[in-house]
């Protein structure tokens, strides 16, 4: 596992949360100071996941000024998780204590789903699958598509509602133990974006964030 140190709060907070984590896994922890993007992935390529602050997602408005955690996170072969500092901030929600993954039944999310399982699995604890319909006469097909993903497994809670995906996974994000997100991710400038939906939630998730790069093609 690795911890990225940037010189700010949300890094400081992200290394403790790795520590943490990987006592938790059993596994070591890798504290990387300021890199390059290209070294710190070549430093990570064995890595479980990579941990970064959230301050550097700040800088999305001005790309141009590059930002190492938001490269990391659309090229990262592994999931990265984004910490923002002074968690947790909002009253616990109907997710508190669990795992809360977005499904947007697409290919980008079926990479996403898997991790999220696993780490619900490892955490020994609930999961949340969530996905967002334009109207409600949509509900339907969304519901039975994640009963299909389901399965038989009583510990899986599903959420379908009409709305803003952001909004509604913030809303369940509210004293969950992790939020997990796909992304397509692309190298290079032009590619550094994650799409509104998890721009938003990296931003203003009430919990750690795990966006989780679907494989190329």
């Amino acid at each position: 596992m690795i911890a990225y140190v940037d010189g700010t709060p949300s890094g400081d907070e992200a290394v403790v949360w790795a520590i943490e984590e990987a006592g938790r896994r059993g596994v070591v922890v890798r504290v990387l100071p300021r890199r390059e993007p290209d070294r710190l992935l070549a430093e990570a390529a064995d890595a479980a996941m990579i941990v970064v602050g959230s301050t550097g997602f700040l800088a999305m408005s001005r790309l141009s000024t590059g930002s190492t955690a938001m490269e990391v996170a659309v090229r990262a072969d592994v999931p990265v998780v984004v910490i923002r500092p002074g968690l947790p901030d909002a009253a616990p929600g109907p997710s508190a204590g669990r795992v809360v993954a977005g499904v947007d039944g697409s290919a980008l999310s079926e990479a996403a789903i898997r991790f999220a399982f696993t780490e619900a699995d490892d955490r020994e604890c609930g999961l949340t699958l969530v996905h967002a319909v334009d109207r409600e006469e949509d509900r339907e097909p969304g519901e039975a598509a994640l009963t299909r993903l389901a399965g038989e497994r009583p510990d899986v809670r599903t959420v379908v509602r009409a709305g803003l995906a952001s909004r509604i996974l913030i809303d369940e994000s509210a004293g969950a133990e992790l939020l997990v997100i796909g992304s397509r991710g692309r190298a290079g400038l032009s590619g550094m974006l994650l799409g509104s939906v998890s721009q938003a939630v990296v931003h203003r998730a009430h919990c750690p964030v795990a966006v989780v790069r679907a494989p190329p093609g």
